[in-house]
């Protein structure tokens, strides 16, 4: 896995600054909710308009938070005309979520 492979040759401090950016997208209600929206999808994937409409969020304050996603790898965005449809980078969440995180408990 390549995001593995990169992790790992990350410097324990940019480790912790790669993780401290994964926990920081992910430690906020409205970015789950997002998240959770997109992984009950049929097809795992949502346009920002769906997004606008389930979470009742404007455009504009929702696109704050995609963006923190995205910057983050933890969404994919796809361009379909004029709308961006965004669907969860799996191999990130892994990663992310894995029990070789950067903090292993012993």
């Amino acid at each position: 896995m390549e995001l593995v492979k990169m992790v790992n040759e990350l410097s324990e401090e940019e480790t912790f600054d790669f993780y401290e950016n994964m926990f920081g997208a992910l430690a906020d209600k409205i970015r789950l909710k997002i998240l959770n929206e997109i992984s009950k999808s049929p097809n795992k994937n949502l346009c920002v308009c769906d997004l606008e409409e389930k979470l009742k969020m404007q455009q504009s304050k929702l696109s704050y938070h995609l963006k923190k996603l995205v910057d983050t790898n933890i969404l994919i965005a796809e361009k379909h005309g004029t709308w961006n449809y965004y669907r969860i980078n799996e191999a990130q969440i892994q990663l992310v979520l894995s029990e070789g995180t950067c903090c292993k408990i012993f």
